[in-house]
């Protein structure tokens, strides 16, 4: 469990985890909680939890999520690592409904929470989750136990938020995800890992596995959270032959043309404007034909301000991979060239 100024939280899913692990009858466990830099004393007072496994508290530096979480499966000695976020509450009989899949059949070694997002006052929370059943509506449109490999794997939800995996099955994932990356501040320590993961072992999903997630609950946190999954985005989808890669090149490309369009052509920028706010309304059209009505008005209110906010992620993030490859091309020419 990773932890970052959550303190409070821990009180509530520490509890939660350690009745779900009771109550599937396991006897032995360990729960690590890494506190990567914490300014709020997130740790203090919980080893006092009443708790019949060993609770390990790792600190370090503020190194971010990937290596927090690094830093608990490599000090890990168990067969299984259940990846799991400090505001996660996992739900009753998910531990248990794992262990006897798992028991079943070899295949039902890799399991996705799923993920139900407490939405009541916090619209917040409702957009996050109205992008979600969205996004993923093979999955959400009829929640069922199933299971998704690499041919598929851009049509399903995945998360390290809730996540169980045999440690010799993450570990060699976390090798291969280390070459692929030179940013592990910025990389995406799910999308990627877990597309790593799924390219030898089928990611299994379902509504009995499953835990609740509580969202961020103000309009400051809402937009550092989308600027962050922004960046995030980038480090997950831009690699050929997934389903997003077209889409965030035509976006890129976009932000590069339109700006000059616009400084050339003045005069396009009142039917560009026009162009959005249409735009904007067909959204919400579509929403409310695809989800509820809070949770599409939700999405359609906070849209403009999401596409900022994560605009600038996926633009900034884009910057830094173009700088580090221009940089790496120099040295390339440099190194091959040595008298210049």
């Amino acid at each position: 469990m990773p932890v970052y100024n959550s303190g409070k939280w821990l009180f509530e899913s520490l509890p939660r985890l350690i009745d779900s692990l009771k109550e599937a009858n396991i006897t032995k466990a360990e729960i690590i909680v890494v506190d990567d830099g914490s300014i709020d004393g997130s740790t203090d007072g919980i080893l006092n939890i009443p708790c019949p496994y060993k609770i390990k508290i790792i600190k370090q530096k503020n190194s971010g999520r990937f290596l927090a979480r690094k830093k608990g499966i490599d000090e890990s000695k168990y067969r299984n690592v259940l990846l799991i976020d400090s505001r996660v509450l996992i739900d009753k009989g998910s531990i248990s409904f794992i262990f006897n899949s798992k028991k079943n059949s070899k295949q039902m070694q890799v399991w996705n929470g799923h993920v139900n997002i407490d939405k009541e006052g916090n619209i917040f929370a409702r957009f996050w989750d109205a992008l979600v059943l969205i996004a993923w509506r093979r999955y959400f449109s009829n929640p069922r136990e199933c299971s998704y490999g690499l041919a598929d794997f851009d049509y399903y939800p995945k998360g390290t938020g809730c996540f169980l995996v045999p440690k010799k099955i993450i570990v060699k994932a976390i090798d291969a995800f280390l070459l692929q990356t030179t940013d592990l501040r910025n990389s995406s320590d799910d999308t990627l890992l877990i597309r790593i993961i799924a390219t030898n072992n089928n990611i299994n999903l379902s509504p009995e596995f499953s835990c609740t997630y509580y969202s961020r609950n103000t309009f400051k946190k809402y937009i550092a959270h989308a600027h962050v999954r922004g960046r995030l985005f980038v480090d997950g989808f831009l690699r050929p032959g997934n389903r997003f890669f077209v889409p965030l090149i035509v976006f890129l490309s976009l932000c590069l043309f339109v700006p000059v369009l616009l400084v050339l052509q003045p005069h396009l920028l009142g039917p560009s404007i026009i162009l959005l706010i249409v735009l904007w309304l067909i959204e919400l059209t579509v929403s409310l034909i695809l989800i509820g009505i809070k949770d599409a008005l939700s999405l359609w209110i906070l849209s403009p301000i999401f596409a900022i906010a994560y605009g600038l992620g996926i633009i900034i993030s884009s910057f830094r991979i173009a700088s580090r490859l221009f940089r790496g091309y120099i040295a390339g020419l440099n190194a091959n060239n040595p008298n210049k």
